[in-house]
């Protein structure tokens, strides 16, 4: 159940309840708005929706209002004069609609909280924020925590609804307090499932249906028991999950084992920057929201896969030219839960990037040709952003150090790191690595 968004686009839980309406994700084409602003109303997870009066005056003053068929149902009992139509299929069709009616006094409805996870970021996105009028609601998060008597200021809410299961991986801390809207793959009894094999059986599930509904029901689990269960629930739920568990591979700090990533080499070896030189690279990295960054020569994505974990509402591309390193990358990014935000690039760079949106941040992993790939990636770095870049050989020193030289915000890092083989008191000297940043003014 979801109030809803997928990253890219939108659903809420009213186009999964009414099946005649398909979605496709799609990010809106923002559209110049000259109308009045545009009234969301959202309904709260009732039945019979109860509304502010400030909602109820919108939309009895409303022209035009855009809903689902169930949500039709919700404000039957409010009187309005206006055109009700449904939401356009595919939805992202609702763009067309509302700009076709831009000279009206428009209503959108949306179910639960439009701004948890629902149409209202996807609206704001299309049509501007100063543009768009919210009437709030209760959630059917909220209404989960209350049934429960759990506070839930510290609970991190999340969607599974339309995205990969194992995006789940990214949020896994023991005693975290965790709200998921779920759908049809992603629902209960596949959620304790994907727990159960991570090492978080132990955790607490309650499965809160229909809430608000007739056919509400809450029920509580442990992770282990419900996985074996051969147990559906209603359509409509919500789990909230109190983490226990404490698995090395699923960290809850930076700083992944080198062994737990797939290289095709023995575990903790191969194409990988390792975890020593990996915290330092992240470091001067500085993951922030919204940043886009290019990981270039990612190898098996250590650094890639590590910087998207951390930094949900970030995008990382991850440029490799090898075939055999893309594999690992996609295995690794599926293993840690960072598949939504990290998208992988097969090719040469750098004319494989010239499609990609310019970047916040750059990393140059790779030896190879570095000289012209720092040229071409200052190039095309966000004035203000971060351009950081390893060495080892000492051609490559040299041109790093040519082009750094005068830059501002230069840093410059030399590790090197001794280390003890995995379950062994024998000890390693890594090559060392240059590390380099500088920052684009």
């Amino acid at each position: 159940m979801t109030d809803s968004t997928a990253p890219d686009a939108v659903i809420t839980d009213a186009l999964r309840r009414d099946p005649g309406i398909h979605f496709k994700p799609r990010e809106p084409q923002p559209i110049q708005w000259r109308g009045s602003p545009i009234c969301v109303v959202s309904l709260g997870c009732n039945e019979r929706s109860v509304l502010m009066p400030a909602a109820d005056i919108a939309l009895q003053q409303a022209e035009i209002i855009f809903g689902s068929a169930r949500h039709f149902d919700a404000i039957a009992h409010i009187a309005t004069a206006a055109e009700k139509l449904i939401f356009a299929s595919p939805f992202c069709g609702l763009a067309d609609q509302l700009n076709a009616n831009q000279q009206k006094s428009i209503a959108v409805l949306a179910s639960g909280d439009a701004l948890i996870h629902g149409i209202g970021s996807w609206l704001n996105r299309l049509v501007g924020n100063a543009n768009l009028i919210f009437h709030p609601n209760i959630s059917s998060i909220q209404s989960c925590f209350h049934h429960l008597g759990l506070a839930w200021q510290s609970a991190q809410i999340i969607s599974l609804h339309g995205r990969p299961l194992s995006s789940l991986r990214r949020y896994l801390k023991d005693q975290q307090l965790i709200a998921a809207f779920t759908d049809p793959q992603s629902n209960p009894v596949a959620i304790a499932q994907e727990l159960s094999a991570q090492d978080f059986g132990e955790s607490r599930i309650w499965v809160c249906e229909a809430m608000g509904g007739k056919q509400q029901r809450v029920t509580q689990h442990r992770a282990a028991e419900l996985a074996a269960l051969p147990q559906s629930f209603h359509a409509l739920n919500v789990c909230v999950i109190h983490l226990h568990g404490n698995p090395p591979a699923l960290p809850a700090f930076p700083g992944i084992a080198d062994h737990f990533f797939s290289t095709g080499a023995q575990p903790g070896f191969g194409m990988i920057s390792k975890r020593e030189v990996r915290l330092a690279i992240l470091s001067l990295m500085q993951p922030g929201n919204g940043e886009i960054a290019w990981d270039i020569g990612a190898g098996c994505g250590s650094v890639s896969v590590e910087w998207a974990r951390w930094n949900e509402q970030g995008r990382m591309y991850a440029i490799e030219r090898e075939p055999g390193r893309i594999e690992h990358i996609k295995t690794n990014s599926e293993r840690f839960g960072s598949r939504l935000n990290l998208t992988v690039i097969e090719g040469h760079a750098p004319h494989c990037c010239a499609s990609l949106p310019d970047p916040d941040c750059v990393f140059i992993g790779g030896s190879n040709g570095l000289r012209a790939m720092l040229e071409y990636t200052w190039q095309r770095l966000k004035p203000g952003g971060k351009l950081v870049a390893s060495a080892v050989t000492a051609p490559s020193r040299l041109a790093l150090q040519k082009f750094t030289r005068g830059k501002h915000g230069r840093e410059w890092i030399e590790i090197q790191v001794s280390k003890n083989l995995p379950d062994s008191d024998h000890e390693r000297a890594l090559s060392p690595v240059v590390l380099a940043k500088c920052l684009k003014p």
